[in-house]
């Protein structure tokens, strides 16, 4: 077994500098199944047993990670702990089918009701480094509407697993502001919950009492492979770290009629549609010298849920080569111009309501990937060039070096 050189801040909690904020309070603790202590425990398991905890928190996915992405999550109990389980995440359906935007002053917001019985709120959850994550954005929400009940919030921290000694893709317009990209960060954003925590309080001034509880041991240019910590999958569709790994680029795919891997064994690492000429697509990109890190083999695949589910699917597995040479918002352009410029039937999806937002736009932070026609060279350039001032900016709320 790989020995553990880092500890997470759950595996830090009986330190004296630590346990002060928890003992004696009454606890509220967001989390789920998206990472655990380096003894293979969950944190509300863990806090659960060492302090007073009275209700959790559940974001996108629920308390124990088993809902898919979307799915309403309800209240109820715990059926680990018995304790009392409180939705962050009941908004979602209605916001979409309605084709509206979430009021970024309501929803996935803790109600003040909710916090009645909370002392101190608890947020351990593992990001996957990315913006699109919207496991950040519940943070954001709950470190608001804590600060509004004067109610201190403490981040259990955790390695960003893509490391953060790379920053990549545009910073988001705020006018594209979304629960899948809530705040001005780049797409790959280079932080850990707790930096995030941190630059959301000093960005958008939210008087947040704030306390995290640091990762030991951890360096910047640490992938999470390169941690000894257990890796956990961060949500359903991120099974495996390679996963985790090209997200920030086949994510992209989600806002388009091309499948990202949905419904297989080999999420986000395999896309495909039923016009892609799989070995042709995969030699166009095996041919691109941009493309640093990764090979492609044809895939040919048929998705059991999720988009184009029950299709006989054509497309390309992504073999990640070499974790650090790779830029995963690179490959996931370069790879959806190669399909847009090939294949006619290829289109981004529409919203279902005229007067809402495209959900590429949402996920790309504006509009340029869609309506530009600017090529993946042209629109890298410019955005790494936001993504390296950004980072320059920033740096003040590091926590690693």
């Amino acid at each position: 077994m790989k020995e553990t050189i880092v500890k997470a801040g759950i595996d830090r909690v009986d330190e004296p500098e630590f346990s002060r904020l928890f003992e004696g309070k009454r606890l509220g603790v967001i989390s789920a199944a998206s990472g655990v202590s380096s003894d293979y425990r969950f944190p509300v398991d863990i806090l659960n047993e060492k302090f007073t905890v009275s209700a959790v928190f559940a974001p996108e996915h629920g308390p124990r990670g088993v809902l898919g992405p979307g799915e309403k999550v309800g209240g109820g109990v715990d059926r680990v702990t018995g304790l009392c389980v409180r939705s962050l995440y009941e908004d979602i359906i209605r916001p979409k089918a309605s084709g509206g935007v979430p009021d970024r002053e309501s929803a996935y917001t803790p109600s003040g009701g909710s916090l009645s019985d909370v002392d101190v709120m608890v947020f351990d959850m593992q990001d996957a480094g990315s913006r699109y994550f919207t496991y950040v954005s519940t943070m954001f929400y709950s470190m608001r509407a804590c600060a509004a009940a004067g109610i201190p919030f403490v981040v259990l921290d955790r390695p960003n697993p893509l490391g953060g000694d790379t920053v990549e893709g545009n910073v988001l317009d705020p006018a594209f502001s979304s629960f899948i990209g809530l705040t001005e960060v780049p797409i790959r954003h280079g932080m850990t919950a707790g930096e995030l925590a941190r630059f959301y309080n000093g960005r958008y001034g939210l008087s947040c009492d704030l306390h995290v509880v640091p990762v030991s041991g951890l360096k910047r240019s640490m992938y999470y492979d390169d941690t000894g910590l257990p890796f956990v999958r961060p949500s359903p569709n991120l099974p495996t770290f390679e996963s985790v790994l090209v997200y920030n680029g086949t994510c992209l795919f989600e806002g388009t009629n091309v499948s990202v891997g949905r419904g297989t064994t080999l999420p986000f690492t395999m896309i495909g549609a039923e016009y892609i000429n799989p070995v042709r697509l995969a030699d166009e990109l095996n041919a691109d010298e941009t493309l640093e890190g990764v090979r492609f083999s044809p895939a040919f695949f048929r998705p059991l849920y999720s988009k184009l589910e029950g299709k006989s699917l054509y497309g390309v597995t992504v073999h990640v080569t070499d974790k650090r040479a790779l830029r995963a918002v690179r490959l996931g352009v370069t790879m959806l111009r190669t399909i847009e410029r090939d294949y006619p039937e290829f289109e981004y999806t529409p919203p279902k309501n005229p007067s809402a937002r495209w959900h590429i736009d949402l996920a790309a932070g504006g509009s340029d990937l869609r309506t530009s026609g600017k090529s993946a060279g042209e629109l890298i350039l410019g955005w790494d060039a936001e993504a390296a001032a950004f980072e320059r900016e920033n740096e003040k709320y590091r926590l690693y070096e």
